[in-house]
């Protein structure tokens, strides 16, 4: 039998949103003896951040007393969300009928699945994937830029309307990867775990238009003449060859350029256009995002991290493992790449 506790231990704790937290007990009864309690944390809103204080005020409680699992209760979770808690082992229940409640003593596996979009979502046009334009504008200056700032500051800085932007948020926060004060500012996202939706979402083979190409003499000459090139046409490398002043994974197999002019760019630098072989490719971009916040190595114009970072993890061959690899010295140097908001 199972039954609920009588008792509500009362907190003045409350969590990321502002909500009032009132953990709760729901009690595991054989033959009149209680047998497991579950711990119950009840949030209105979870975003990232707030999931991370929810998660590590139930471990505590439950600390140190075998007779006692946690449960995070909220009015939706979002797949992201519930994945992390039963990577920690954590049950829990959202008001659209998600659920996950395990036990290895009693054996106890209770499972159900809901809705997987925020039902309460505000009006307007939801967002509820990161394809299109305004989506890679808000991801790149997300992803690269260190909050906080405001939804509007986030707007003017990635180049896209205000509309997009909320719009953007919002799905974001219901997907737990961007943390934003109740009518407040954005104060923490997500950017890995961003940046990999994104790479899966909007992947460049099927959002440019893309050239195949090959340089006889490999990619280091590719580089050299690259740096040597004259012209006045806008480009810039992705792919292995960007992650090289960063975290090279080895040497570079196939190159990815991005520029506006395919057929000017291949001519001017010598490479051959080809069916199959390609160890260049040369890629004409819906979104001009990818030449934002460029830098130079070796005299040649390469992406920003966040950018080479999504084409490598959808990329063929041994690119998601060089995307990996990137994402990892990321992840450990955001002091190097990540950037104060322009004001």
């Amino acid at each position: 039998m199972v039954r609920t506790a009588a008792e509500i231990r009362s907190s003045d704790t409350t969590n990321g949103a502002g909500d009032r937290v009132d953990p709760l007990s729901l009690s595991l009864v054989r033959d009149g003896v209680e047998v497991l309690t579950y711990v119950i944390d009840v949030r209105r809103t979870v975003g990232s951040n707030p999931l991370s204080v929810a998660v590590d005020r139930l471990l505590e409680l439950c600390d140190d007393n075998s007779s006692q699992r946690p449960m995070l209760v909220a009015r939706y979770l979002s797949p992201q969300q519930r994945q992390t808690l039963q990577g920690r082992g954590i049950a829990y229940a959202d008001a659209t009928g998600n659920l996950w409640l395990v036990s290895d003593d009693p054996l106890i596996l209770l499972s159900d699945r809901g809705a997987s979009a925020d039902p309460w979502r505000g009006p307007g046009r939801p967002t509820t994937n990161l394809k299109g334009l305004p989506a890679a504008k808000l991801v790149r200056a997300l992803v690269d830029f260190v909050p906080p700032y405001s939804v509007a500051e986030l707007a003017a800085q990635a180049g896209a309307s205000i509309g997009a932007a909320y719009r953007l948020s919002d799905y974001l926060v219901s997907e737990g990867l961007l943390t934003r004060a109740d009518r407040g500012p954005i104060t923490d996202v997500d950017w890995p775990e961003l940046l990999s939706r994104w790479s899966r979402e909007s992947p460049y083979l099927d959002t440019s238009t893309t050239y195949g190409f090959l340089e006889p003499r490999g990619i280091d000459a590719l580089v050299t003449k690259l740096a040597k090139q004259s012209s006045t046409q806008r480009y810039a490398v992705s792919g292995s060859v960007a992650a090289q002043p960063y975290a090279p994974y080895a040497d570079a197999r196939l190159s990815l350029i991005y520029t506006d002019d395919p057929a000017t760019l291949a001519a001017e630098i010598g490479l051959r256009p080809v069916a199959a072989g390609a160890n260049v490719l040369i890629a004409v971009p819906r979104s001009p995002v990818v030449f934002e916040r460029t830098s130079t190595w070796r005299d040649i114009t390469v992406v920003a991290p966040s950018q080479a970072v999504a084409d490598l993890l959808s990329g063929p061959g041994r690119n998601p493992a060089e995307g990996d690899y990137l994402l990892s010295w990321m992840k450990e140097n955001e002091d190097v790449w990540r950037r104060q908001l322009d004001r």
